[in-house]
């Protein structure tokens, strides 16, 4: 069990963690815990809250949490904060102690809990034991046959569901090296070594969207949160090991599946359904004793399912009864709609589609969907992808807030990121409400719409808090006119995002944003 290695010094030698180009063995790790603990035990609030945001950090403050018998509530969003209503300690960065002291705490009554993010706007709170986490570890651990030997690195965080048990439990129960670094860019992977990676497909969409590969190539790579395409795991299969977790905050993990289109249950899950098709699941994963989802699926076996969509998905429009995934499921077989996303927005349908076709317009897609549906999507919003959270499930939230926005959205031809620096090729079209006045023989960009969206990519793609205060050194210095692809160039800095609008290596306008400041919640 993982806490016994804080109790013996047999396992002080390991090497648990590999931080800022630093070997740290358990040893090392006790130290920083003991000292954290002791900043707990100060305090009155009987809440740690974690971000995940710094992987050794989460890792140092969890086990002091523990240790001094301090509940741990596991955020994705500092936004949820405000949601809590209770008294919280949000930990400082941990120092190391060179005495230390470990009492035995009890793994079945140390609560941890989580916020999911439902299928509702309000975020529901998990509860599971210790002891439900490390039964969760310990059953992947030999579903997968992982062994010690390795190390593990994650393009997501710790403080979900999916990262905590992949990222944070499974390694530590393992004795995984767990690589603290997120991985954000495939590059960022640069020594030869035997390592699992953990991601979400929206990272993994992106390498196969452009043929990025890794230098070198997990062992294993485990991912979950969304449905992964069959050309995507076709992309990485014939390097490493790819297995699809399918699983739930409230249920944890469930099942898998590598090259089959049938999802296995795990050795020590069992499955049955409801009068409607829905996924009810027994395990040791939680406190309750069995978990009913909105998931349907279709039973192959008592090990075996197919997963057919979730339940929750049928809205009510004009009286009539819509399938939301029937819908998306129509639209995708169009030759030109590379994925989409379709929700109920007021009282009408609305939908998000990722096409690299500049013509193509929600009248064609109407005219395509009427074929087969009664009623379709009255407003459209076209994108170069679907927005994913960083667990790598759709992100409703920020996709509702394109469709909020009193401006057309440009038309992202492509985007190259990497870490400092990004370039998004992108299409003002002429239909767009700004270019309404602005001028009807010869339609110029406004500035205003230039500044909005060089700070709103600017926001979105460093996922940095720009200051409100107004651009600095902005220059006009050419003319954009309808219908004409522009390079947007941002470049991250310390303080800044730097801009500027570019047409064949010539500067149309620039300038930059002032960054607000890291440590303001």
């Amino acid at each position: 069990m993982i806490l016994e290695k804080f109790y013996t010094n047999n396992f002080d030698s390991d090497i648990i963690l590999h931080h800022n180009g630093e070997d740290i063995d358990f040893l090392k790790l006790k130290k920083y815990v003991y000292f954290q603990k002791l900043q707990f035990d100060k305090k009155n609030e009987q809440v740690v809250v974690l971000f995940g945001d710094n992987s050794f950090e989460f890792v140092v403050n969890f086990f002091a949490a523990l240790f001094s018998n301090k509940e741990i509530f596991l955020l994705t969003d500092k936004t949820r904060l405000s949601g809590l209503n209770i008294d919280y300690i949000i930990p400082e960065k941990p120092d190391k102690n060179d005495e230390f002291s470990f009492e035995n705490i009890d793994v079945k009554k140390t609560k941890i809990t989580f916020f999911t993010s439902g299928s509702t706007a309000i975020p529901k709170k998990i509860t599971k034991t210790l002891e439900n986490l490390e039964a969760e570890a310990y059953s992947s651990i030999k579903q997968f046959n992982i062994e010690s030997n390795m190390s593990v690195y994650s393009t997501t965080i710790m403080s979900h569901m999916f990262g905590l048990t992949f990222f944070f439990m499974v390694p530590l129960c393992a004795g995984l090296k767990i690589n603290t670094l997120k991985i954000e860019f495939p590059e960022q992977i640069t020594k030869n070594e035997h390592y699992i990676l953990v991601s979400s497909p929206s990272f993994l969409e992106k390498m196969e969207k452009y043929q990025i590969d890794f230098l070198h190539s997990p062992v294993k790579l485990f991912t979950a949160g969304d449905k992964l395409k069959d050309n995507v795991r076709a992309f990485f299969s014939n390097k490493s090991e790819v297995v699809e977790i399918y699983g739930s905050t409230e249920a944890g993990t469930i099942a898998y599946k590598n090259n089959s289109k049938n999802f296995k249950v795990f050795d020590c899950v069992s499955i049955s359904t409801d009068e409607n098709s829905c996924i009810i699941v027994k395990s040791d994963f939680f406190m309750e004793d069995k978990i009913k989802m909105e998931d349907v699926i279709e039973k192959v076996s008592d090990k075996e399912f197919v997963l057919k969509g979730r339940s929750d998905r049928i809205v009510k429009v004009k009286e009539k009864r819509i399938s939301l995934v029937e819908l998306e499921t129509i639209l995708k077989t169009h030759p030109n709609v590379n994925d989409c996303y379709c929700f109920k927005y007021g009282d009408v349908l609305a939908c998000a589609v990722a096409t690299n076709d500049v013509e193509l317009s929600d009248k064609e897609l109407k005219k395509y969907l009427a074929e087969y549906c009664e009623v379709v999507p009255k407003k459209w919003r076209f994108l170069d992808e679907i927005p994913k959270t960083i667990t790598g499930k759709i992100d409703k939230s920020f996709i509702e807030h394109i469709f909020n926005l009193n401006l057309s959205y440009p038309f992202v031809v492509s985007r190259q990121l990497q870490e400092n620096e990004a370039e998004l090729e992108l299409i003002f079209k002429k239909k767009s409400n700004f270019f309404k006045g602005h001028f009807a023989v010869m339609p110029i960009l406004p500035g205003v719409v230039q500044l909005f969206y060089a700070n709103w990519f600017a926001k979105h793609v460093f996922n940095v808090d720009i200051s409100k205060q107004e651009a600095k050194k902005v220059k006009f210095t050419n003319i954009i006119h309808a219908d004409t692809k522009v390079v947007l160039k941002l470049k991250n800095t310390d303080k800044n995002v730097e801009y500027s609008y570019v047409i064949d290596d010539k500067v149309y306008s620039s300038g930059l944003f002032v960054k607000e400041d890291k440590n303001e919640i």
